[in-house]
């Protein structure tokens, strides 16, 4: 047992360091350090080698690392928490190699929680829920054997067979620990936003989406598979060309794209929490998504265009005159809202153009989004007039160009050209390959050349759909650039002119896995992370209507089954009548009768299979049994010499029978019954025989009259 708690104590050290260097905010040196010493301290106790420090020693050198310890927090780390977390791992450190009593295996499990309850508020990766799954099996089995340890030093030693399931036992017991704990999690009330939201996180350092982007960050962006958001759809129509609009841009000097009015407009929270930039106009093409951002080193907040409202744990949203929604301040934690957005159905049908004749731009319009570089190559003016030359209204030359730049240029993210001092003039006239950027940058500049507003919008293409945990994955390579065109009558309406990714991801086994994976996570940051009063609310109200949905398939289950029970009666009751009339009847009849034979006599048949098996050599001798061939043996003894009364106990009636020769015959059958009921030994075939061999006599005896009434007893 010793032995079985050092592991047991060595493990729970394992899984508490673990959790705390996944945290990726424990620096190399101590990684290295500590698990040199722990590895070497869990080979010496597996090999039994004595411990080389004192208990004296060891309180010597961690006075002295005190020390050691204000020094590390003012210079070498400076910060208390990493010197905090250092001062731990010495003290634990220091107490593996020392010679150890009760009390410091005690401290050694308080150092080993205060590591797990460290990288708790360090991290909110889900790699932490598997180490504290472990801790806890490991801490269980750590205590119950520490119990044990010390009961058996005051004992004797503990048998095996206890020592042997004490490890499945614990791991039981931190089964039931982790579904008591997530029960109480989920149903006790919320009362903030939660320990964890408050948890620290390194935010992506993402570009492309600030006020003003240079021309090819984008394609940066592209080269990274960093998940930046989930997405879920909650109700509306599914749209398959949908892309998460982030910032909008108007301005073009021939390297940069940025934004004139830089103003940004503070929306007003309704009674209910939301965010409206304005009313919706049809329901029907309205959109609800839940997204769940990562940490990103912008304020912008994504959503299909044309975002209507937001809502959810927001503090402060802005909004700017192209309907770009923002946070007040980028956030350092996950930011979990919804977003309404109106997807008018023209932006699906673009073939549907409209030949009733257009509205005049307004200067509001023109003044802005019509701006070209000074020093714009006059071959781009005669490239759009080409390629408008087939069009009459707005939307019909947005489309020509469209189509142009997807059919006669290629997608490429390795730039084998140089961009030069004019890149788009490069791109559409010699190049012809490159990215997304590249392609919506082209696409503005011709529009504009053409006379039409235009803007460029950076955002995320729709991501991966993954269907095991019913969401979008939007990573850093589905960052996208296209344009938004203004047609007179519709409003700014999205256009594309990028080809298709022909390096397109293939369903593989790895990518299956990692649906999995996300599914976990997805549910780990919406349900523990961010899960606060307004997520138990939706939870339970989840939870009421699938109950009410089950209580309603049970119910017209029951009146099925009640329907199909009486139509089955009523052909039962039909066949009965007819059989009744056969001589299939009588053989009905004995069938039920031997059913029901046999089960009233079941207990005998069974104990009588079992006697005929270990005759055989094929059955095992188990205590029913022992008492079963006992029983019938005093139920012989009884039918021929007095009946025992209740008080009395089976020796007390044996020895006080009158028949010697019942009584001797008897009692060798009574020692094996007490052996097998009371002492707890298991009976041998020796005792078996004796069993048999008392029955047979019992039946060979002659009935002997008692003093009742068929005279008395021999002298």
């Amino acid at each position: 047992m010793q032995r079985y708690f050092q592991v047991s104590c060595q493990a729970l050290m394992i899984s508490a360091f673990a959790a705390l260097a996944l945290t990726g905010r424990l620096d190399a040196p101590a990684i290295v350090i500590f698990t040199t010493a722990l590895s070497v301290s869990v080979y010496r106790t597996l090999k039994g080698l004595p411990e080389p420090l004192s208990p004296r020693g060891a309180f010597i050198l961690s006075c002295a690392y005190v020390v050691f310890f204000l020094f590390d927090m003012m210079m070498l780390s400076a910060s208390f928490i990493p010197a905090s977390i250092h001062l731990v791992l010495f003290l634990q450190a220091a107490k593996l190699y020392q010679k150890k009593t009760d009390r410091d295996y005690l401290y050694l499990i308080v150092l080993s929680f205060l590591q797990i309850l460290a990288a708790s508020s360090l991290t909110i990766d889900i790699s932490f829920v598997a180490m504290l799954f472990l801790f806890l099996v490991a801490l269980t089995s750590t205590l119950m054997s520490f119990d044990m340890y010390r009961s058996e030093r005051n004992h004797t030693a503990t048998p095996q067979h206890i020592v042997a399931p004490l490890g499945g036992m614990s791991l039981w017991a931190a089964v039931w620990i982790v579904l008591i704990g997530v029960v109480l999690f989920l149903v006790i009330p919320r009362v903030g936003t939660g320990y964890f939201t408050r948890a620290t996180t390194q935010s992506l350092l993402i570009s492309g989406f600030t006020d003003s982007v240079q021309l090819g960050e984008i394609g940066q962006v592209k080269l990274s598979s960093a998940v930046v958001m989930h997405a879920q759809q909650i109700s509306g129509l599914p749209f398959a060309v949908l892309k998460w609009r982030g910032v909008a841009l108007d301005r073009f000097d021939g390297h940069n794209w940025s934004r004139t009015d830089r103003k940004r407009r503070l929306l007003q929270p309704s009674l209910e929490g939301e965010f409206w930039l304005r009313p919706i106009e049809h329901q029907d093409d309205v959109a609800h998504y839940e997204l769940l951002l990562e940490p990103l080193a912008t304020n912008a907040l994504f959503g299909p265009y044309q975002v209507r409202s937001v809502s959810g744990r927001l503090q402060a949203v802005e909004y700017d005159s192209d309907d770009s929604i923002y946070l007040r301040v980028p956030s350092a934690r996950r930011t979990q809202y919804q977003v309404l957005s109106e997807i008018p159905k023209y932006k699906v049908e673009k073939k549907q153009s409209d030949r009733s004749g257009e509205e005049p731009i307004p200067a509001s319009i023109s003044s802005r989004y019509l701006q070209l570089p000074r020093d714009l190559d006059p071959r781009i003016a005669e490239l759009a007039r080409n390629i408008t030359s087939r069009g009459t209204l707005t939307f019909e030359k947005a489309s020509l160009v469209e189509a142009y730049l997807k059919r006669n240029y290629k997608y490429t993210l390795d730039l084998s050209w140089a961009p030069g001092p004019q890149p788009v003039t490069t791109f559409l006239l010699a190049a012809k390959t490159g990215h997304c950027e590249y392609f919506a940058s082209a696409m503005a500049i011709l529009l504009r050349a053409a006379g039409i507003p235009t803007r460029l919008i950076n955002g995320f293409l729709m991501g991966e759909y993954n269907p095991v945990g019913g969401d979008y994955i939007v990573r850093e390579y589905d960052a996208h650039s296209w344009v938004e065109v203004y047609v007179p009558g519709r409003g700014w309406t999205e256009f594309d002119p990028t080809p298709p990714d022909p390096n397109h991801r293939e369903m593989t086994l790895a990518l299956q896995l990692s649906h999995y994976i996300d599914a976990i996570e997805l549910f780990w940051n919406s349900y523990v992370i961010v899960y606060d009063t307004g997520s138990q609310l939706q939870l339970f109200r989840s939870a009421q209507e699938r109950l009410q949905s089950v209580q309603s398939a049970v119910r017209t289950q029951a009146e099925k089954w009640v329907t199909q029970g009486q139509m089955f009666s009523e052909r039962a009751a039909n066949k009965l009548s007819d059989l009744i009339e056969t001589r299939w009847l009588w053989l009905v009849v004995t069938i039920l009768g031997a059913g029901g034979l046999s089960v009233k006599y079941r207990h005998r048949l069974k104990m009588q299979l079992e006697i005929w098996r270990v005759r055989h050599g094929r059955g095992i001798i188990h205590k029913d049994l022992v008492e079963e061939l006992f029983y019938r043996a005093t139920q012989l003894a009884e039918g021929r010499s007095p009946k025992r009364r209740p008080a009395q106990t089976w020796r007390e009636w044996i020895f006080g029978l009158p028949d010697p020769v019942r009584r001797s015959t008897l009692t060798k059958a009574l020692a094996v019954f007490e052996k097998s009921k009371y002492g707890r030994q298991p009976a041998s075939t020796t005792d078996f025989a004796v069993l048999e061999e008392t029955i047979r006599e019992l039946k060979n005896l002659r009935p002997f009259p008692s003093s009742a009434g068929r005279g008395m007893l021999p002298v």
